[in-house]
């Protein structure tokens, strides 16, 4: 099937849904309400996430918000699955993966604390049915061992029961991390079966967000936890587009000026702009320029999956922002300040 079959009436149906994200007009209304019930009540009566925002008497406001958002987007993500199918499903089914993941890091995070899974599902992003391992067979879990051994016969079993003898400070850190360079192998493998085209948006998507998180990862190490070499380019992701192995192994051998002087000579400059204080602003940063990448290959409207692709990380980032809103209205943060967290730029805000 070609591109144009393959993606013409999905495309045309995102740029519709597109159509229904927040307006500016939209940010300013929420970012000058003055209570975080204000917020919420704008949110259910002017927007499209309105009839997601569900009450829970176990969950906090903002909690209710937050999953309600999340589940709204995993919603898109099925819908888009529809489209598809075959090796195009699966290369989908792959980003899917990451909520998977996120819910499993949520698992194994209230285990380690002596939590009961049970009040925890509450929190989770996905339904069971997108699970790769049962949530019945690992609700009973008492400790870490016992949840690693019950994820046998599952991807994440391999990964994982290295650790298991790990000091429980170290543990979640280091299973965390191999969930994540997981995941992004595993994008990588079914971007491989797709179209040239397509394979090439997948590798510059993966290549991008491996080498933002590898930036991050190696920065935060040298300044603030003084972590050894070894340690930084072992949990450092493969497959980034402006930083290969021996890069990487520069950078982790080198020091913070350095590693900023080296940074500046890429695409990534922006991230250590003086201009605000770096550590601040630095994920901010990272998601900023994320989200200008995806408005850039939105806008273009190609017959390929970068449409898609970047309509959902669009609508993760927009999600993001009104959360910013929310927790600024639980801390009393200015409207002025507020604009500074936020993502995506409002014209005429400065």
């Amino acid at each position: 099937m070609s591109n144009a079959r393959r993606f013409s009436a999905i495309n045309t149906k995102l740029r519709v849904m597109h159509s229904h994200f927040l307006t500016d007009e939209d940010y300013i209304n929420l970012i000058e309400s003055k209570t975080v019930d204000d917020t919420i009540a704008y949110l259910k009566n002017n927007t499209i996430y309105g009839e997601f925002i569900k009450t829970d008497p176990h969950l906090t406001r903002i909690e209710e918000v937050d999953i309600a958002m999340d589940r709204f987007l995993v919603y898109q993500f099925g819908k888009i699955l529809n489209y598809f199918s075959d090796k195009y499903k699966e290369f989908y089914r792959s980003l899917m993966l990451r909520y998977e993941v996120e819910d499993l890091k949520l698992f194994i995070r209230a285990v380690a604390r002596g939590e009961s899974l049970e009040e925890t599902k509450n929190l989770s992003l996905i339904r069971e049915k997108y699970y790769s391992f049962s949530y019945e067979k690992i609700k009973s879990a008492k400790n870490i061992n016992e949840l690693i051994e019950m994820l046998k016969d599952t991807p994440f079993y391999d990964i994982i029961k290295r650790y298991k003898d790990e000091e429980p400070e170290r543990l979640i850190f280091y299973i965390e991390m191999s969930l994540d360079k997981f995941y992004f192998q595993t994008v990588s493998e079914k971007a491989k079966k797709l179209s040239k085209e397509d394979r090439k948006f997948a590798e510059q998507l993966v290549g991008r967000n491996v080498d933002l998180l590898n930036i991050e990862w190696i920065y935060r190490g040298l300044k603030f936890y003084n972590t050894i070499p070894e340690e930084l380019i072992n949990y450092a992701l493969s497959g980034g587009l402006e930083f290969k192995y021996e890069d990487l192994k520069k950078l982790c051998y080198s020091d913070v000026d350095n590693l900023i002087k080296t940074v500046k000579r890429t695409p990534y400059k922006e991230l250590f702009n003086p201009d605000k204080d770096i550590d601040t602003f630095f994920k901010i940063r990272i998601q900023k320029y994320l989200y200008n990448m995806f408005k850039d290959v939105f806008k273009k409207a190609k017959m390929d999956i970068s449409v898609s692709v970047g309509f959902l990380h669009l609508l993760e980032f927009e999600i993001r922002d009104i959360l910013t809103i929310l927790e600024s209205k639980r801390y009393q943060i200015s409207s002025i300040d507020i604009k500074e967290y936020l993502i995506r730029d409002l014209k005429g805000s400065e």
